[in-house]
C-alpha cells in the first residue's frame, strides 16, 4: 500500500518541483561588473585587490596589460579585452590598437589579432568608447568573425543607442551582451549608491543585469562595500561569462523575425 501511494505521489511531487524551480532562479539574481580601462596607470592594481568576481576589461598594448591580465586570472577572475573603436569625437583617446570604420578588412583583421594576441587570458571583449564603429555594419561583421574563430564573446558597451553590435554578433553565432548601467559617469557616493540601487533594481526585474565602472579611487572605495547590500537583496556578483546564456537567448530572441500570421486579413465591410 505505502509504495502504491507513493508511485501515485511522485508525479505531484515532480510537478510541484518543476514550479517551484522558476521562483528559485527569480530569488537568486545576479550581477556583474566589468571594471574597465585596466592597463594604464599603477594605482588600477587597487581594482585587482577588491574580494569578489569583478570581470576585468583590459586595455591592449597599455604599460601594464601583461602584468594585470595576468594578476586577474591568477585571482580567478575573469579577463576580457577593452578594445579601443572609432568614436564620434575624441578619438585622441583611444590609443594604439583602435579600429576605425573606414579600415580596410585586412587592417581590421590584422589589428584585432594583434591587439587579442596582447591580452593574456581572455574570454571576450568589451568596446572602448565605439559610437562611430559599433553602428557599421561591415567592420563589425570582420570584428565579430574574429570572435568566433578564438571562441570570444562580445559585450556591447552602449556608448551609443544606435549600436547594433549586439545584433551583429548574434548573426555571428557568438555569445554576446550589453551593458545596462554605467556605475560611475559621476564619482560622488551619492551618484555612485543610485546608480547601483538602479543595477539591483534591473537585476531583480529581470534576473540579472549587467554594470560598467572604472578603477577610479572613489569607484574602488565603494565597490569595496557592496557586499552587504548585495546579500541584503539576496543578489550575486558573478563573472560576465556566467550571464551568457542568459543573455544571448534575449539577444536572439529580440532579432527572431516576427512569426506569419496564418490569419486571412479582414476585407472591409461593404459600404
Amino acid at each position: 500500500m505505502q509504495t502504491f501511494f507513493c508511485a501515485k505521489l511522485m508525479p505531484v511531487v515532480g510537478f510541484l518541483l518543476t514550479l517551484m524551480t522558476p521562483l528559485v532562479n527569480a530569488a537568486n539574481p545576479k550581477i556583474a561588473v566589468v571594471i574597465d580601462d585596466i592597463g594604464y596607470r599603477s594605482s588600477d592594481q587597487d581594482a585587482l585587490a577588491l574580494s569578489g568576481q569583478f570581470t576585468f576589461a583590459i586595455i591592449p598594448f597599455a604599460p601594464l596589460t601583461q602584468k594585470l591580465a595576468k594578476a586577474a586570472h591568477d585571482s580567478r577572475r575573469e579577463v576580457i579585452v577593452h578594445l579601443p573603436m572609432e568614436a564620434f569625437s575624441n578619438n585622441h583617446l583611444l590609443g594604439k590598437g583602435a579600429l576605425f570604420a573606414d579600415m580596410d578588412e585586412t587592417t581590421i583583421r590584422t589589428t584585432i589579432r594583434k591587439s587579442l594576441d596582447n591580452v593574456p587570458h581572455i574570454s571576450g571583449i568589451n568596446n572602448h568608447m565605439g559610437s562611430k564603429f559599433t553602428t557599421t555594419a561591415q567592420p563589425l561583421s570582420w570584428l565579430m568573425d574574429e570572435l568566433k574563430q578564438r571562441s570570444l564573446y562580445f559585450l556591447d558597451s552602449r556608448t551609443t543607442p544606435q549600436s547594433i553590435a549586439e545584433q551583429s554578433a548574434v548573426d555571428y553565432g557568438l555569445e554576446t551582451a550589453h551593458r545596462h548601467v554605467f556605475l560611475d559617469n559621476q564619482l560622488d557616493h551619492d551618484y555612485l549608491n543610485a546608480q547601483f540601487d538602479k543595477l539591483l533594481t534591473i537585476a531583480h526585474a529581470n534576473s540579472y543585469a549587467i554594470a560598467i565602472a572604472h578603477p577610479h579611487p572613489q569607484t574602488i572605495a565603494f565597490l569595496n562595500n557592496i557586499s552587504d547590500k548585495l546579500k541584503q537583496h539576496n543578489i550575486e556578483l558573478v563573472p560576465l561569462s556566467t550571464l551568457l546564456p542568459m543573455t544571448t537567448a534575449k539577444a536572439e530572441r529580440r532579432q527572431a523575425p516576427a512569426p506569419i500570421s496564418n490569419e486571412q486579413p479582414k476585407q472591409a465591410a461593404p459600404q
